[in-house]
């Protein structure tokens, strides 16, 4: 039986965006790892960061396609800067692809609405995330973005529903797990401040949908950067705003060809 999701999508090797990503996922995993190496830290260490690299490199890239789905580059420099941001830190790769997640839905690049599949994904990903500093933000931010976009829609009304009373529980209870102390890292004002520059875009997306026929909606986009902007920001307040590089290097990445 074939799947039916309103969010997955097939890997087509016939663009050059993802042949590139393809290749420079793994590229960056095996550089991490070796630099790993190199300084002493040993195997375990070393296929633990390569495993991090590659997933915020190939994270970026596919939130750089959902910010900005008429440039193909945006999402290529997304995917180069993105591991520098881990050197020290571990990404929180979880958050990062639940937002991922959230933008695909909010920018409606797939031109479908949401299954009893997308339900299940969204929970599997959002259930861990409830248990990290991300968590609070994250969660809450995503339920309300999809329940602002979805809530005029007029079909699957019910999973709908079901997803965002399930993102609101879990942001709740992760909301009870943490006493926040927040600091502001200084580093953190200059990505802040770039990742601002995309909202004021597009102006209009010429790009289809996945369905055939479909239109990404521009004003759909402007909303799915907004969401992950603000996300990633109170995030940020809860732990070490490198944590979420995959998300600030899509969102940089952006700001420099926002329209």
């Amino acid at each position: 039986m074939a799947l039916r999701s309103g969010i997955t999508r097939g890997f087509d090797l016939s663009y050059p965006s993802n042949r590139f990503v393809l290749v420079v996922t793994p590229a960056a995993g095996i550089v991490a790892g070796v630099i790993t190496l190199a300084v002493g830290e040993g195997w375990a260490a070393g296929f633990r960061n390569g495993l991090a690299a590659g997933g915020a490199t190939f994270l970026a890239w596919a939130l750089g396609r959902e910010l900005h789905p008429d440039r193909a580059g945006v999402a290529a420099l997304a995917a180069l800067v993105a591991p520098l941001g881990i050197l020290g830190v571990g990404p929180d790769l979880l958050a990062a692809a639940l937002l991922l997640l959230g933008a695909r839905v909010v920018a409606g690049t797939t031109g479908r609405v949401l299954r009893w599949f997308d339900v299940t994904l969204f929970i599997m990903v959002a259930g861990p995330v409830a248990f990290r500093a991300s968590g609070p933000g994250a969660l809450t931010m995503t339920a309300v973005a999809l329940g602002v976009v979805l809530a005029p829609q007029q079909r699957r009304r019910l999973e709908t529903a079901v997803t965002v009373i399930a993102l609101a529980g879990l942001a709740v209870y992760s909301w009870t797990r943490f006493d926040f102390a927040f600091d502001l890292d200084r580093w953190f004002i200059v990505p802040a401040l770039l990742g601002l520059v995309p909202l004021a875009g597009p102006g209009r997306v010429e790009v289809g949908t996945d369905r055939a026929g479909g239109t990404v909606v521009s004003n759909r986009v402007c909303a799915a950067r907004l969401y992950v902007w603000i996300s990633a920001a109170l995030a940020a307040l809860a732990l070490e705003p490198a944590a979420l590089a995959p998300v600030w290097a899509a969102l940089a990445a952006t700001a420099l060809r926002p329209r």
